[in-house]
Formats: C-alpha cells, sequence, structure tokens
C-alpha cells in the first residue's frame, strides 16, 4: 500500500492511499537545491538559487543595472549570464575551475543568433553538435582515437578563445582521453559574451565576503574585492527524496550510481524505479529515460505473467562495478553521480529489451567485403607475398564496396553512422517496433539536404573513415585477449579504454560480442 499526501495549500492537507505494485519516480533531479557555498557564508545581501530565475527577475536587474555575481557555469550558469549581460553592465562569473565547454552548432557564428534562427529554419543533421558526439561512427573508435580528432580541430590552441584556453586548463590532467573525463557545459553563450567583454570572469576557488564585498584571491596571487546587489547561485541540485518513505530495515542511497542502470536501486528493483537520473555526458537526458521506460514496462509485464523477462540476479553487484568504473571514467568529474556514456548506456538498455538495430544483410555483406579489403592491402602494404592481388585490383574492389555502401538502402548505412544516435532507431524492430516511424524520418532527412560538406565535416569525415579501418583492425588482433582476460576474471581499466574497445562497448555493461565484429 502506498500513501500519497495531497496539499491544496499550506495549510490545507489530506491523505490519499493508492495501492500500487511498483512506483516510477519521473520527478527529475532539480528539486532539492545545493547548500550556499561555505565561501558565501559572510554574505548579508540578496541571495538566489537559479530555480527562482524568471522575466520578472531579469527586468529588475535591467531596471535597477543591479551588479550580479552568478555563481557557476554550468548550463543554467551559461545561459543566464548570456541573458543578465544583456540587460546590465555590472554582471560577475565566478567558478571555481575552468568548465569543459561545447557548442551547440559545428561553427563558430554566434550561438544566441542561431537559436534564434533554428526556431523558424530547419538546420541542416550535419550542423549540430551531436552530429559528432553521438552518432555510431564516433562511438565505434576507442576513446583515444575518438578524442584526438577533437582536440586536434576544436582544442588545438591555434585559435586561443576563453572556450579554448579554459578546455586545455581544465583537462590538462586528462590529455589523452580529453572532454571524455569530464562532465560538459553544452552552451558556448557564456565564453561568446566573455570574448565579447560583455561580462567578466573570476576563476578561483578562494573567495571570502562580508556584507555585500566579496573578495577573490586569485593564483597570482593578488586579490580582487567586488560589491553586489544580489548573488544568483547557478550550482545545480542534490538528488534528495524527503518525501520517499520506505519501511525500516529497508536501505535506500539516493546516489545515482547505487542504482542497476541509473534506476533500480538494490532491493526494491521490482517495484521502486527512477527515470530521468541517467544524464549523458554529451546527449540528452528524455531519450535515456525512454529506453528504461520500456524496459521497466517488460519487466512488470513479465512479473505480472510470470514471464521469463526479469532483472540480472546480481543486479546490485553489476551497479556496484559499474558505478565504480564510472567514476574511474569520468576521473576529473567523479562526483557528477548521474553522468553516462549515452551510446554506451542506450545500446546496453536495448540489448536488455530487444530492440537493438541490425542493418539490412546485403549492408553487412558489403560493409565485411569493404574491411576485408582494407586489410588485404594493409598485409600487401606489409608483403606483397602474403596477399595475392595486385594493388590496383584492391583499390578497384575498395571503390566499388565504398559505392555500394554509400547508395545501399538510399544510403541507409552513412545515415546510421553519420546521424546521431536518435532513440527513434530502437523502434525499428520489436518489442514496441514502429518502423514506419524510423522510414518516414529518414526519408524526410535526406543526406542531400542534411550532410553540408564543409571543412569541417570533411576533416571529420576523413577522420573518422581512417580511424574507423584502424579500429576494426585493432579488434581483429585484441577480442581473442580481451575474451580471454574477461573469462579469468581480469579487468582492465574502463579508465584507459577499456583494452582499446570501441567507446561504445567500455561502459554500462555494454560488452563486446564477437558479432560485434561483424556488424557496422
Amino acid at each position: 500500500m502506498a500513501s500519497l499526501i495531497s496539499k491544496e495549500d499550506e495549510n490545507d492537507e489530506s491523505m490519499l492511499h493508492v495501492q500500487a505494485d511498483a512506483l516510477i519516480v519521473a520527478a527529475g533531479n532539480s528539486q532539492v537545491p545545493h547548500d550556499v557555498p561555505s565561501q558565501l557564508a559572510g554574505v548579508e545581501g540578496r541571495i538566489a538559487h537559479s530555480s527562482a530565475y524568471d522575466e520578472s527577475f531579469m527586468q529588475e536587474v535591467a531596471d535597477k543595472k543591479l551588479r550580479v555575481l552568478i555563481v557557476g557555469g554550468g548550463e543554467s550558469g551559461a545561459d543566464i549570464s548570456a541573458d543578465l549581460c544583456e540587460q546590465s553592465p555590472n554582471l560577475t562569473v565566478w567558478l571555481r575551475r575552468p568548465p569543459c565547454v561545447a557548442i551547440r552548432y559545428l561553427n563558430r557564428l554566434d550561438e544566441t543568433q542561431q537559436i534564434k534562427s533554428n526556431q523558424t529554419v530547419d538546420f541542416p543533421v550535419s550542423i549540430f553538435l551531436e552530429s559528432i558526439t553521438t552518432n555510431r561512427l564516433g562511438a565505434a573508435q576507442n576513446v583515444y582515437l575518438y578524442t584526438l580528432y577533437r582536440r586536434a580541430v576544436f582544442y588545438n590552441g591555434l585559435i586561443l578563445s576563453t572556450r579554448e584556453r579554459w578546455f586545455l586548463e581544465r583537462l590538462a590532467p586528462a590529455f589523452f582521453r580529453s572532454d571524455q573525463s569530464t562532465v560538459i557545459t553544452k552552451s558556448s553563450r557564456l565564453c561568446q559574451a566573455l570574448d565579447s567583454e560583455k561580462l567578466g570572469a573570476i576563476i578561483t576557488p578562494y573567495v571570502s565576503a562580508c556584507g555585500q564585498t566579496c573578495e577573490f584571491s586569485l593564483p597570482d596571487g593578488t586579490k580582487q574585492r567586488r560589491e553586489f546587489d544580489v548573488i544568483l547561485l547557478c550550482h545545480g541540485f542534490r538528488t534528495e527524496f524527503p518525501w520517499l518513505q520506505l519501511p525500516d530495515g529497508i536501505p535506500f542511497s539516493a546516489n545515482p550510481r547505487s542504482w542497476f542502470l541509473h534506476c533500480f536501486p538494490e532491493g526494491l528493483g521490482d517495484c521502486l524505479f527512477f527515470l530521468g537520473y541517467a544524464r549523458p555526458g554529451q546527449g540528452g537526458i528524455p531519450p535515456a529515460a525512454e529506453m528504461l521506460s520500456q524496459y521497466i514496462a517488460l519487466l512488470l509485464r513479465g512479473l505480472l505473467l510470470r514471464g521469463e523477462r526479469q532483472l540480472p540476479a546480481d543486479y546490485a553487484a553489476q551497479a556496484r562495478r559499474d558505478g565504480a568504473a564510472e567514476r574511474e571514467y569520468y576521473c576529473i568529474s567523479p562526483d557528477v553521480n548521474s553522468m553516462v556514456d549515452y551510446n554506451a548506456f542506450m545500446e546496453s538498455v536495448a540489448r536488455r529489451i530487444g530492440c537493438e538495430t541490425y542493418m539490412p544483410l546485403s549492408c553487412v555483406i558489403f560493409f565485411n567485403l569493404h574491411i576485408l579489403t582494407v586489410a588485404f592491402m594493409a598485409l600487401r602494404c606489409c608483403s606483397t607475398t602474403l596477399i595475392p592481388f595486385s594493388m590496383s585490383t584492391l583499390l578497384v574492389l575498395w571503390a566499388g564496396t565504398a559505392i555500394s555502401l554509400c547508395t545501399l538502402h538510399n544510403g541507409l548505412l552513412i545515415k546510421w553512422w553519420l546521424y546521431p544516435h536518435w532513440g527513434v532507431w530502437y523502434r525499428y524492430r520489436d518489442p514496441g517496433a514502429n518502423p514506419s516511424l524510423l522510414n518516414a524520418l529518414l526519408t524526410r532527412l535526406s543526406l542531400r539536404n542534411s550532410i553540408v560538406l564543409d571543412p569541417l565535416f570533411i576533416t571529420y569525415l576523413v577522420w573518422f573513415a581512417l580511424s574507423t579501418y584502424i579500429q576494426r583492425l585493432l579488434l581483429i588482433v585484441l577480442f581473442v585477449p580481451s575474451a580471454l582476460l574477461s573469462a579469468m576474471g581480469v579487468r582492465f581499466p574502463e579508465a584507459w579504454g577499456g583494452l582499446l574497445r570501441p567507446k561504445l562497448f567500455v561502459l554500462h555493461g555494454c560488452e563486446l560480442r564477437l558479432s560485434d565484429l561483424f556488424l557496422p
């Protein structure tokens, strides 16, 4: 029996009893704001949290030209600071350390203007960040090949804007894994505002406050004193469920990493589920929540019909192993307990549901012929006696299979590799299949209209085509030793790429299978 307390207002309280077999918590992670930072304990002025930010607050800042200190550089801090700097020249952002900032669009144009334009104009798929951060071509590389391109193109130090400079500082401890080791702010509006000198930023963990004055101790040994009319906290929320009361003796942790797949808590996995607490480092929360909701529905149906669909018997132990692996992988931001790898998480849940998407047999055959041709070419370069075919013959075969891959099923394989890892890809097979939904989307998003071959995207295609060849050849060599080590219980640290496995098969129990060697 579950009891719900319904409140019309603070003085009126009524008890509503509801009998339920299971409870799904989908209230989100933005319920209980973090406490005021201890460094600001001496503030006697006005302190507000971003949850109270609205049009009236913005208007007050504009009318009174308030001196505002924004605390935090996440998505809310970036967007709010970019909005408020247009209303008042007296805006300062305080950051304890530089954030790792990503761009929403694959260009260096003004992000705010592009957001407005995109409300009325359909942008090509390839212009969005997700086209290179969540597609399957990128997820098929190991973490080093994946991040090498990103560091070379986006953060090479040649254009030292605020975003690039912050990236280099933040990720210095994890050079080879770059932004795969930390939480990412998916908005560059704050950086663009700083480059335009519309606001100021102070980066230091050391600050003290007295009254309306804050004193910042900078890394170079100097100090800055500034006065503020209001401090706006954009430092997020903590995961708490004060309203959730469980029977005595049932242990419960509010840490999403202690839940199997960030959803099923230990001892309660058959009746208590959490949706929205798997936050992809790059990607969206809603698709991950939708995948989990399908899994929950199957589990509940299995319980109802006494079917075979059940959670793994050791799901709590798996959650502990996965949680430790996630902390290890995201070594710069280990305490962001909701963070997951989007591609690996989606594929892991899909495998448990049974809705993985497979390409048509013709695509699989031509893909393997293409990779086999590349392997023959590599061997031919090493020795002219190992392979009976001439290099010109192999080049013709390589070109022919490449053209086939691009044209089969109206370019389906190219879309599979280059389009974002949308949740709709998993609607092609049972259970809950709706192939027409995926087909309609892919028909609407033709390659001609969705891929813009600008210099940035061309370099992306060239690099990841080459790295795909490298990764596939590596897999042929590494699969057997990796399988043997796993069978013996020897775990290669996820933080170091899990024995150079593709990024898709490192976290969340998404294991590399023999069949994956042959699937595109």
